[in-house]
């Protein structure tokens, strides 16, 4: 009896061991490590093996369009972690020209030209600069007019990006990549910005104020008639005069 249970445990523990091994020798995905981090090392590796690493990283669910397809080469020295791989997997969306656009609880990846019919992240308290998610923003302008502001700033937004003003308001929509919305926002801050010379508004009391306007600018019409003319006496004294001539 105890013989017969001794040959069953050392089968059973064989049987475990095998498993083990075979679960050991399993292949994980490229650059995998500890600790939620990855290293990936790709050369010219599909597309669709880089979304399947993401997914699996980051545990975020792609919706990939049947156009997005690309060879892709990602080198890295260092562990990531998986925002930062995310990150990068944006990065080589952009540079195959595709993006990935939140919906729901998936990601859509789609070519970057039908970026502007998709809706995206719309309006975050924050926008990264370094991100390159598409997100659309509002900027209200409040010391020049936005409509001017939009030729611009046009040359600065990509074919499949999206400018426009909203006059009513004096308000720009602009959606973008968001390192590049993040640029633009920052160009409008410093051009946004109140002129140097300050406005008093003066009461008259015992006087016209068009009769006060006039005397106003008679009196700098006449002060710049002044100094043209202290400036032509100066340098006609200033002049060489000819020589009388011998008859």
């Amino acid at each position: 009896m105890k013989h017969k249970l001794f040959q069953r445990s050392t089968r059973l523990a064989a049987i475990g061991l095998a498993l083990w091994l075979a679960v050991g020798a399993l292949p994980t995905p490229a650059g995998a490590q500890a600790q939620g981090s990855i290293t990936p090392n790709y050369k010219d590796a599909d597309l669709s093996q880089i979304i399947e690493a993401v997914s699996a990283v980051t545990g975020k669910n792609f919706i990939v369009d049947p156009r997005v397809k690309a060879q892709v080469t990602m080198l890295s020295s260092t562990p990531m972690t998986p925002n930062a791989f995310y990150e990068a997997f944006l990065s080589i969306l952009q540079v195959h020209g595709f993006v990935a656009v939140p919906s729901g609880d998936t990601i859509k990846i789609i070519p970057d030209a039908n970026a502007r019919q998709v809706p995206s992240n719309d309006l975050p308290g924050r926008v990264s600069s370094t991100s390159d998610e598409i997100v659309t923003q509002v900027v209200a302008v409040n010391n020049v007019s936005a409509a001017q502001l939009v030729p611009i700033l046009r040359p600065l937004i990509p074919q499949y990006g999206h400018l426009a003003a909203y006059p009513a308001a004096n308000m720009l929509i602009i959606s973008d990549r968001a390192s590049n919305v993040n640029r633009i926002v920052r160009i409008i801050q410093r051009i946004d910005q109140q002129g140097d010379e300050s406005v008093d508004v003066v009461q008259l009391q015992h006087a016209s104020a068009a009769e006060i306007v006039r005397i106003v600018n008679s009196l700098y019409t006449g002060a710049g008639a002044a100094g043209e003319g202290a400036g032509l006496s100066r340098r006609s004294r200033s002049s060489p005069t000819s020589a009388p001539t011998a008859c």
